[in-house]
């Protein structure tokens, strides 16, 4: 998970550019980028240049969201705050969606290391519903679906 919080911190840094001279920008990034294991840095290389900024504000929702839940800690939520990052990220047009959905992908990645389990499954449906602009907190919490049923109270929507 290291990796993921290096990679939405690249994207971060490439999007203050003009706050930080270009030389000390290049020594970072370039330190910053061998530091990742090859397949995040071709994840970076997938999104296009005149995505960073809107990128970076993106990434920075999914990780805000990514930090409730580490933060609630509660039991059966985690497809919501899935697709609660997804959402907000998407909300950043054409490149936030592109940015969610490869950050999605390059977590569920590392997450299963490669394999294709049924929670990466439902992770990737609940971030794809979320992408498209579903309503999280209905099918996720207030529904009552199955024993799996997210009980998260209601000042931590």
């Amino acid at each position: 998970m290291m990796y993921m919080y290096k990679a939405i911190f690249l994207l971060c840094l490439v999007a203050t550019e003009p706050l930080i001279s270009m030389a000390m920008e290049q020594q970072i990034l370039e330190r910053e980028k061998r530091a990742l294991p090859r397949w995040i840095r071709n994840v970076l290389s997938g999104i296009p240049s005149y995505c960073k900024a809107t990128g970076a504000l993106a990434a920075y929702r999914m990780l805000k969201a990514y930090w409730d839940m580490r933060r609630s800690n509660w039991k059966n939520c985690d497809k919501y705050f899935h697709c609660r990052g997804n959402k907000e990220a998407a909300r950043y047009g054409f490149c936030g969606r592109l940015v969610a959905r490869v950050i999605s992908d390059a977590r569920e990645f590392a997450q299963a290391g490669g394999s294709h389990g049924t929670d990466t499954a439902e992770d990737q449906a609940a971030n794809r519903y979320g992408r498209s602009g579903g309503n999280c907190v209905r099918r996720y919490i207030t529904s009552t679906r199955g024993s799996k049923r997210c009980s998260l109270p209601r000042r931590l929507w």
